[in-house]
């Protein structure tokens, strides 16, 4: 897998790209809707199996994931969609997650590990496909689902006890990863609303350690975020 160095350039990128190429790629009429929104929340992760193989040593078991969402860096993340018109029912989305995993494993006498975390994000990027229903409440509640499919850029942090001058601690497109997501959007004005969501992500993690060899697992991680949008455009 390619590694990348430094954090990536994120929210401002993502939204910039999304209304640069929308309307282009919709054909969508000047009345289009856009939204840019950010949130908070919390991910939790199930237990998933992870494979090791460095040199001679090799390790494959099933390890327990935390999340630890509200310490630092906290689970947090930004969107944003473009709609064909105000009330229109499908739209297309970009979503950057960053969310985290930390191997719940007794470092001090475990014969493999030093550490093993994924918690400067596992950072995914996604492109959605969204459909909202006809909204309740004299149109200030609006509820919508999303499937969404995209990539992970985790920042791997792997120490092994049997190579302790080859610690792996930087950012790599470790794979593939894909979401389902549904929530309900308050409408306080015109321009702003809040709203909640639920999402699980699931993400392909191949990586490459430092001076050779791999760590490879996955991770389906259900979420619960709370967040505002700002709506413009239409």
């Amino acid at each position: 897998m390619a590694k990348t160095n430094g954090y990536p350039r994120k929210a401002g990128y993502l939204v910039t790209a999304l209304a640069a190429i929308g309307p282009s790629l919709t054909g969508a009429p000047a009345e289009a809707e856009m939204q840019i929104g950010a949130y908070g929340g919390a991910n939790t992760n199930l237990n998933s199996p992870v494979s090791l193989h460095k040199d001679a040593l090799s390790d494959s078991r099933n390890v327990d994931w935390e999340g630890r969402s509200f310490q630092m860096p906290p689970y947090w993340g930004v969107h944003a969609t473009y709609w064909l018109n105000a009330n229109a029912s499908w739209g297309v989305g970009i979503d950057y997650t960053h969310s985290k995993a930390y191997a719940a494993l007794n470092f001090a006498t475990d014969p493999v590990y030093r550490h093993l975390e994924f918690t400067d994000g596992n950072n995914l990027f996604m492109l959605n496909l969204l459909y909202r229903f006809g909204p309740l409440a004299d149109g200030r509640l609006v509820p919508y689902l999303g499937l969404g499919g995209g990539i992970a850029i985790p920042h791997a942090e792997i120490k092994l006890k049997a190579f302790p001058g080859q610690d792996t601690w930087e950012y790599q497109f470790a794979g593939g990863a894909a979401q389902a997501l549904g929530g309900l959007e308050y409408r306080r004005n015109d321009a702003w609303s809040l709203f909640a969501e639920g999402k699980v992500s699931y993400s392909h993690l191949a990586t490459e350690l430092e001076g050779g060899g791999t760590l490879k697992t996955y991770l389906w991680s259900p979420q619960l975020l709370l967040g505002f949008n700002y709506r413009f455009g239409n």
